[in-house]
């Protein structure tokens, strides 16, 4: 694991699944792409200090009639001296959305393996499940009911974290987003004066 004091520049983009966020990092040891999950609950701006990675690899993606290849950066963990929240541009190709990517490399595994009778009525179950609107007790397991502060995981499912951070990005009372993100402490906060 390498840690490094320097700069993540995030950029929120509007996909086939919703929106996502990319990123784009500057290190004394290079400049890397960020396709983490837990860029989802960040807002678009720069971000300043201390990144743990996790590892360094190449990863590549498709779009339109260009095949693009990148040095990514897998994060481990961020400790962020100060940030600047407002919107930002980014010096690379349309991106595709990493949620596509997961499912994509998923779908290719499933085709690769026999499916199992079991694992037959659990696929027609979820997709049941996709035809109507996820409860948020679904949606936050364990956390929920939601106290005041909320701590996401960002090792779990990137499709269940977005649905959790759209959530609570979407929730609005009196014309007021109900929660916001702290980025330094990583935790979502109620407004104690809705």
């Amino acid at each position: 694991m390498i840690q490094a004091p320097g700069q993540l520049t995030i950029k929120t983009i509007n996909g086939r699944n919703g929106l996502f966020n990319v990123g784009q990092i500057d290190l004394d040891i290079g400049q890397f792409a960020v396709r983490d999950a837990m860029l989802d609950e960040y807002s678009e701006g720069v971000y300043r200090g201390t990144f743990a990675l996790r590892r360094i690899y190449a990863g590549s993606y498709q779009t339109g009639n260009r095949f693009v290849i990148e040095t990514r950066a897998e994060l481990a963990h961020i400790w962020l001296d100060n940030f600047d929240e407002r919107p930002v541009i980014i010096d690379e190709p349309v991106n595709i959305d990493p949620l596509a990517e997961e499912r994509a490399a998923q779908q290719q595994l499933t085709q690769q393996s026999t499916i199992q009778p079991q694992d037959e009525s659990n696929a027609q179950q979820s997709l049941a499940n996709e035809s109507h609107e996820p409860s948020p007790a679904s949606i936050f397991g364990e956390l929920w009911p939601l106290g005041n502060v909320v701590k996401l995981d960002p090792t779990s499912d990137r499709e269940l974290m977005r649905a959790q951070i759209n959530y609570l990005k979407t929730q609005l009372q009196d014309g007021k987003r109900v929660w916001l993100f702290q980025p330094q402490e990583k935790i979502w906060v109620k407004q104690a004066d809705i």
